[in-house]
Parts: structure tokens; C-alpha cells; sequence
């Protein structure tokens, strides 16, 4: 298979690399990263060799020359560890011995250490699953009940220092692995001791969490899951996103990623075993997102049982039913240090690529007048029919729908993760003038600049303009196009900030796999790259309806994480331009009203979009300059 550009997100990444995600209530897509002895996909004969020439392509290939393989060969040792049935834990010998003086006491797991690596610069833990749950639970209620009493300020200020402890955590975890030299020999002895001793380790820890899985087959683990795990620890120490997959799971994420019908609630997971379960984000219109499901939320229970330790695959066979049924699950939100019991009704799903709304037609026929229509991407990637020929397609069908003229156009870029980088391109220059550059990719040994070539079907004009919606969820392939709209003037850019995703994956076929690896950095037409700073909107815009920005989770979230280099400069006539319309618009009070008029409705109203409406008269007031 010739190397193919993607612009993977954060979800996409997730899907991918095991770490893991699935679409609820969809068939699960086998996952390879923190729990592959779940997956059975993996290639029976994946072997030490497959593991060494995925490493050896890393090091040929990776946008950085210089990898450090200490780090590298870590990653893989811990994930192969991690992925026994009943995990082992990896540490180096002097962050074990001082980690009552780093680790909040809900992070010190106890346990035995493994006599064979007791003269080691690393050890190995064989955690007492049983009492880290036992002391994990005491630890979440007492601090629960102290967060009872707090405000929702409050709440958010304690989150933040939550977030900047573990940061602190991690980096002197970091510091003390780069203290030490662990090289390819260190891996191969902690993979041959695995080998000698996993029928010690084939049954999974006997704690309440285990209790709600299904039987474990040993039969189908083998040497084969762990250096399939080794392969992703190794890339993930790279970045977040790099990671090797197995074809079915890649053949059917292209498959669904087009137009899909299914039953359940609609979230896209990760982590899974020895991970929290985290809600990678709701899927746009799902009862998940309906019911007040959230981006980042940890999943504890389903049903009111405990999924602790549980794989992913098993996860998702809790919360997947038949539609009208219902499902609650019990949540911690990060971002509020609450817990929560979300009660879900399942329903049916129908995830379209690219969709459109004629508002007219709509709901909001009451709250505006106006022509304008509505075109949803909801992703880059495809598997037969590309995304820009659909948008055309939807174009054109609400042009007849405005008697041959829209008075405005949004394109709601929120939640979508990414995909392929070509049609990133495209799909920019469906509005944008022929000629004008949309990105520029700067590879290890190379760089190009990459213009629209194709005929725009929409151009921002005075008479009808061009809104573009994004949000934290905006990643990847979704920030090419708003920063290179934005960079030529040729849309208002409104929301959240996106995610903050600036490197581009590129696909190879290695044997029986695929490897996704980070071979390049993308740079807006302005010169600066988005970086873990994201597109910043020229106005934000909430989407609560009490108008509040709650966190979000962004690249900036993602250990390891390649760093940000130089910001957008400032833009003084454009800002000028934007100060303009913020005077126009003023406090939106025809938005307000109408989100306080409904706020009792079924399905929760769209408050970004409701916000972003109240913008097209003041457009058309305040041309761009």
C-alpha cells in the first residue's frame, strides 16, 4: 500500500491505535494499544521481528530525527506489561522509592515488587488489584463528599489544580526514565521474562470490577498481543498520535466513516483495563450528547455496576442495547470534580458524513427569516465517496431549496476530528478563490505548499456570508480548513477554540499492518502553525445555554504531545472589523430569548448555532474588509 496523508485526530487516534474507541452500539472495533489481548485481530504471527521493523520505519520516518529509543524501548516494555490479563506495572527504581513524596495517595498503587529485576535501574510491580481498589474507593468517596459543598467556581479552580498535579507527576516520572539508560536489551529481558512466566499472570485480577467481565479464553493470548503492544507503546512514546493498527480494524473504520445507522446511545470511548474509560466526545445529535454526556467525562459505573479493570470491548457491551431502553451511566466530570448519574434512552443513530439544513425547514424556522443554509461535515475520512463531493452536493440542493440564492452559509466544522489531508485541501478550496494557498506541509526532508486548485462553489460576500462553526472537537484536517478561511478573510470563525492538532499521519502497510506515524508538521498560509494553540475563533461563542465555556480536553491534554511553536500574529484590521460586529450584535438578546423561550424543550437547543445566526445581519452590515 503506497503512504497515504491523514490528518488524524485525537478520536481518530483513538479508533486507531487501541487506546481505545469505539461507536457505541456499532460492532466493536478491535483495538490493539493498552488491552490487546481483547482484540482478535491481531496477526497470529505478529512476531519480535514485525516489532523490530515497525521500530526500524519509526526511526527512518519520523518528523523529528534523533528519537530517543531509551523512551521509546520503555513505552514498549510497559505496554507489554500492561497488556497481560493481569496488568504489571513499570517503573524506574528511583521514582518507586520516593513516590509517597510525588504521587497524590489515589496514584500509589500497592504491591510486590518482581524479585528478577531487583538489581535493576527499573522494577517491576505486581499490584495488589484487590486493595488499590478497595483503597480507590475510600480515597473517591471522602473526596466527593467534600466536593458536595462547592460551588461550580469553585469546582472548576479545583479541577485545574487537579490537572496541573498530575502534570507535575508526569513530568517527574518523565525525569526520572531520562535519568536512566533503558535500551532494546532491558525490552527483550523484560520480554522473555514475560514469556517464561504468563501462565503466572492468564487469569485477571479477582476484584468487583472483574467480577462483571466475560470469561477469559488464555487460549487466545499469546506472544503475538504482546509485541503487538510493545509496537504501540514504542510509537506512543513518539507522540499521541502515532500507533500500528490491524487491517480489519482499519477496512472498517473507513467503511463506517461514511453514512451509518445504528442503535444505541452514540459516544466514542477510549482506555479500557488498567485506563479509566473516557468519553472521547458524544456524537453530534446523539441521545449521549442529548442526555448532558460530555467530552472527557470518566465512566465508573453502568447500570450501577462497577466497570473498574474492565476491558473496553466489555464496557461497550454494557452500555449497547436496543433503542427505547435505557441506560445510566455514573460519570466523574473532571472539569467539575462532580459525580454524576446520566440516564441515557438508546435510540437510533444515523451518522452521516456530510448533511445539511435548510433553515427555513428547520425548527429555527421561527427565529429568523433568513435563507441560510446549513452544511455539517462531520468528517475527513471516507471510504468510496469523497467528503467535498458531498458538500457540492449539499450545496447545491439547498441552493434550490433558496430559490437559486442563500442569503448565508455556515459550516459547522464542530466535532469533527479529521481524516484524510487531500480532501482537507478540497474541501477548503470550495471557498476560496482558485490560486490562493490552504496549507503548507514541512516534512523531516522536505516542504510543500499546497494551493486550491478546484472551483469554488461559495465565495464570503457582502450579499451572503460564510460562517464557519468549530469547537474543541474541531481537530486536525477540520483546523486546515477554518485556519486557512480565516487567514484569507474568507469566513467569520466562531465557537470554542479547536483542538489544537498540527501534525499529519501518514499510512504504510508493514507486513500484516498498518503503522500511522507523524511524518510532518502543517503550517497555515499566514506562516504559524496551530499547534496545541488551536484556531482561535474571531468571537467565541457558547454553546451552553447559560452561555458559560466549560474545559475542555485538547492536544495540550495528551502526554507526549509534540510542542507548540509560533502563535498567529495579531491582525489589526481584521480585529477592527470583528470589534465592529461585536458592537452590532451586542448582547445578543434575540439569541438569549429564544434559548430561555425553549429551554424546557426535548432535545436540547443548539446554542452555538443559535448565537452564530444573530451574525448574519451584522455581516451584511460590516462587510469583511
Amino acid at each position: 500500500m503506497s503512504t497515504k496523508h491523514r490528518m488524524w485526530s485525537p478520536v481518530f487516534y483513538v479508533k486507531l491505535s487501541g487506546i481505545l474507541a469505539a461507536v457505541l452500539s456499532l460492532s466493536l472495533l478491535s483495538f490493539c494499544g493498552c488491552d490487546p489481548a481483547q482484540s482478535k485481530n491481531i496477526p497470529a504471527q505478529f512476531s519480535q521481528e514485525n516489532f523490530d521493523d515497525i521500530v526500524k520505519y519509526a526511526l527512518d520516518n519520523y518528523i523529528d530525527p534523533g528519537v530517543d529509543t531509551s523512551r521509546g524501548y520503555v513505552g514498549a516494555a510497559e505496554a507489554a506489561l500492561r497488556t497481560l490479563p493481569y496488568p504489571l506495572i513499570l517503573y524506574p527504581a528511583s521514582f518507586y522509592q520516593q513516590q509517597n513524596q510525588i504521587l497524590r495517595p489515589i496514584r500509589i498503587i500497592p504491591g510486590k515488587l518482581i524479585p528478577e529485576f531487583s538489581n535493576s535501574s527499573y522494577v517491576v510491580l505486581e499490584p495488589d488489584w484487590k486493595a488499590y481498589e478497595k483503597k480507590r474507593k475510600s480515597i473517591e468517596e471522602t473526596e466527593q463528599r467534600e466536593r458536595e459543598g462547592l460551588t461550580n467556581e469553585q469546582r472548576t479552580r479545583k479541577a485545574e489544580e487537579v490537572r496541573q498535579q498530575i502534570q507535575s507527576e508526569q513530568q517527574a516520572l518523565d525525569r526520572a526514565w531520562n535519568s536512566i539508560s533503558f535500551a532494546r536489551e532491558d525490552f527483550l529481558k523484560v520480554v522473555t521474562w514475560i514469556d517464561a512466566n504468563r501462565e503466572s499472570y492468564i487469569n485477571p485480577p479477582d476484584t468487583e470490577a472483574q467480577s462483571e467481565a466475560e470469561d477469559f479464553d488464555p487460549s487466545t493470548f499469546g506472544l503475538n498481543h504482546i509485541y503487538f503492544a510493545a509496537a504501540n507503546g514504542f510509537l506512543k512514546s513518539l507522540d499521541p498520535h502515532s500507533a500500528v493498527l490491524d487491517m480489519q480494524t482499519w477496512d472498517k473504520i473507513r467503511k463506517e466513516s461514511e453514512d451509518s445507522t445504528f442503535e444505541g446511545i452514540g459516544a466514542m470511548l477510549r482506555g479500557g483495563g488498567s485506563s479509566n474509560v473516557i468519553v472521547e466526545t458524544p456524537l453530534p445529535g446523539s441521545p449521549a450528547l442529548k442526555a448532558g454526556l460530555r467530552a472527557g467525562d470518566i465512566i465508573k459505573k453502568v447500570d450501577d455496576n462497577s466497570i473498574e479493570g474492565l476491558p473496553l470491548s466489555d464496557v461497550v457491551k454494557k452500555i449497547r442495547g436496543p433503542r427505547d431502553t435505557t441506560v445510566t451511566l455514573t460519570i466523574e466530570r473532571p472539569t467539575t470534580l462532580e459525580t454524576l448519574d446520566i440516564p441515557i434512552r438508546r435510540g437510533v443513530i444515523e451518522q452521516k458524513a456530510v448533511s445539511s439544513t435548510y433553515l427555513p425547514e428547520s425548527p429555527l424556522k421561527d427565529y429568523t427569516d433568513q435563507k441560510i443554509g446549513i452544511i455539517k461535515l462531520s468528517s475527513f475520512l471516507f471510504d468510496r465517496t469523497y467528503p467535498s463531493d458531498l458538500i457540492r452536493e449539499e450545496y447545491e440542493s439547498l441552493v434550490g431549496k433558496a430559490d437559486g440564492k442563500l442569503d448565508g452559509l455556515v459550516l459547522d466544522l464542530r466535532g469533527n476530528p479529521g481524516g484524510d489531508l487531500r480532501e482537507a485541501i478540497k474541501v477548503a478550496g470550495l471557498f476560496l478563490p482558485k490560486g490562493l494557498e490552504v496549507v503548507e506541509i514541512k516534512g523531516r526532508r522536505d516542504s510543500k505548499s499546497e494551493k486550491n486548485n478546484l472551483r469554488p462553489i461559495f465565495l464570503n460576500s457582502a450579499e451572503a456570508p460564510l460562517i464557519v462553526l468549530i469547537d474543541a472537537g474541531s481537530a486536525s484536517a477540520s483546523e486546515i480548513v477554518a485556519s486557512a478561511l480565516k487567514d484569507h478573510g474568507a469566513a467569520l470563525i466562531l465557537g470554542e477554540r479547536s483542538f489544537g492538532k498540527a501534525t499529519v499521519q501518514s499510512l504504510e502497510s508493514l507486513g500484516d499492518v498498518i503503522v500511522k506515524l507523524t511524518t510532518a508538521r502543517y503550517y497555515a498560509p499566514d506562516g504559524y502553525t496551530i499547534q496545541v494553540y488551536g484556531v482561535h475563533p474571531d468571537i467565541a461563542i457558547s454553546p451552553e445555554p447559560d452561555g458559560s465555556f466549560p474545559p475542555r480536553f485538547r492536544e495540550e491534554d495528551m502526554w507526549q504531545h509534540l510542542p507548540e511553536l509560533q502563535e498567529r500574529k495579531p491582525n489589526p484590521v481584521r480585529q477592527a472589523w470583528i470589534n465592529r460586529l461585536e458592537d452590532s450584535v451586542g448582547d445578543n438578546q434575540q439569541a438569549e430569548r429564544f434559548l430561555k423561550d425553549h429551554k424546557g424543550d426535548a432535545i436540547k437547543p443548539d446554542a452555538g448555532l443559535i448565537r452564530a445566526i444573530s451574525y448574519f445581519e451584522a455581516l451584511k452590515k460590516n462587510p469583511r474588509p
